[in-house]
Formats: structure tokens, C-alpha cells, sequence
């Protein structure tokens, strides 16, 4: 399928299918197609403008596969997405190279790496010392957790703030069964 086909049927989804549909095998999809269109199609049914995985190139060819953005009213968030499964922890590497992508944006632009596995604590450590950007990281309990309440947007403000009020960039939105969203 090309991106456009991928993009086409996962918008024929309302939040209720893409429960269904985004932590299985899919006919006709590569199962990381699967989960990076899932992501930006639950953010938006839950009413963010989204950029869905798009390539940037130059007259050399393709430098940049970004997998996904999403606007808020005064958010932008560039988007990683990784399904390894419970195989293997995300490790620094992603959080590297999406620190390079952000150093190209404005500076108010932050990143969210979404992951079906959890992060490596040296990934953990990483992310709440890299400069100048903010990446905010999400495991796959974050992501059902969203799935099951429908508060993409609403965590991921949460995190946002918590990011910058405590330098927590793992906040777990868990813990906002505790808080009124």
C-alpha cells in the first residue's frame, strides 16, 4: 500500500475500530504502519489537527521520515513511533535521532516517541537531559491506557505540563486516575 492508501483506511476508523485495529496484524500492512498511522489517528478523532507520516527531501532525495505530527492550539509535536513488541526496550537511539529532527524546527516544537515496548533506563535518564528540546516519552501501558479513556489529547497536555513543571519527561498517565481530566 502506498502512504496515501494507509492514510485513506486508517481515516475510515472511528475511535472505537482503532482499539481493534492498532496492536494487531493487519491484512495488506506492515505492522509498523499499523501502529505510527494508529497513533496520529487517535489524535485526531480526539479533535488535534495531525500531519500524518510524511517524508522531507531536498534536491539529493529523502533525508527525513517523520512518522507522524500533531498540532494543538499552541503545540506542535513531531512524532516517533516504534512497535518492536515486548521483544526489545527502546534504547537512546530513537531519542538521538529525533533530537536531530527537532534541531532543525523552532524551538517551541517538542517530540513524543510512542513505543509498544518500554525504555531502557539509559533512554529513561536521556530524555530528561537532552538540550534544548523536550521529548516526551510514551510506553505501550500510556497508549492503552488512551485507548481505553479516549485523553490523547488531554495526557498528553498532562505530560507536557508535567514535563515542565517537575522535568519529568515519563510521566505516566496512570497517575491521572488520581487527577479529574
Amino acid at each position: 500500500m502506498t502512504e496515501k492508501e494507509y492514510q485513506s483506511e486508517i481515516q475510515k476508523l472511528n475511535l472505537k475500530q482503532l482499539k481493534r485495529f492498532w496492536n494487531k496484524k493487519q491484512p495488506g500492512w506492515d505492522a509498523g504502519k499499523v501502529f505510527e498511522y494508529s497513533i496520529i489517528r487517535a489524535f485526531e478523532l480526539d479533535g488535534a489537527t495531525v500531519t500524518y507520516p510524511y517524508c522531507v527531501s531536498n534536491s539529493a532525495g529523502v533525508f527525513e521520515q517523520i512518522d507522524g505530527a500533531i498540532h494543538l492550539d499552541n503545540l506542535s509535536v513531531l512524532v516517533e513511533s516504534k512497535n518492536y513488541g515486548k521483544k526489545k526496550a527502546l534504547d537512546i537511539e530513537p531519542l538521538a535521532k529525533l533530537q536531530v529532527r527537532l534541531l532543525r524546527r523552532p524551538a517551541s516544537v517538542i517530540g513524543c516517541i510512542f513505543s509498544t515496548s518500554c525504555f531502557t533506563w539509559p533512554a529513561q535518564l536521556l530524555v530528561d537531559t537532552l538540550e534544548p528540546k523536550t521529548i516526551l516519552l510514551w510506553d505501550k501501558e500510556d497508549i492503552e491506557d488512551c485507548f481505553k479513556n479516549g485523553h490523547f489529547v488531554k495526557v498528553l497536555l498532562e505530560k507536557y505540563r508535567c514535563a515542565i513543571e517537575r522535568g519529568d519527561h515519563f510521566f505516566k498517565p496512570v497517575a491521572l486516575k488520581k487527577i479529574k481530566i
